[in-house]
């Protein structure tokens, strides 16, 4: 199993405007091997507020299908060259695969 877990830092207040770009069905959930996707959100009081987007897929291979289909990559072209949020201060994305499960 593999997860794939996006990072976003954004300025107080800005964390539901993040959160509601991942609301509802889109093309992933009709990809080969993937199991689900949750959207958290950092317990913050005040300041900068961080939300992670996390995506299970049942393996490498799905994950990598889903990073070149045609589609997925025609969405990351159309925002090619369009300056981030001013509300973004840090997006990063990491993969991680399952070593054990209880």
């Amino acid at each position: 199993m593999l997860f794939q877990i996006k990072r976003f830092v954004v300025k107080e207040g800005y964390a539901e405007t993040v959160a509601k770009g991942f609301a509802g069905e889109g093309l992933i959930e009709k990809q080969p091997g993937f199991i689900d996707m949750h959207v958290v959100q950092k317990k913050v009081h005040r300041g900068d507020e961080e939300i992670q987007v996390i995506v299970r897929w049942d393996s490498e291979v799905d994950w990598k299908n889903w990073e070149k289909h045609p589609e997925h990559i025609a969405g990351h072209k159309a925002r090619a060259g369009m300056p981030k949020p001013d509300y973004m201060i840090e997006s990063s994305q990491h993969v991680y695969e399952l070593q054990s499960k209880k």
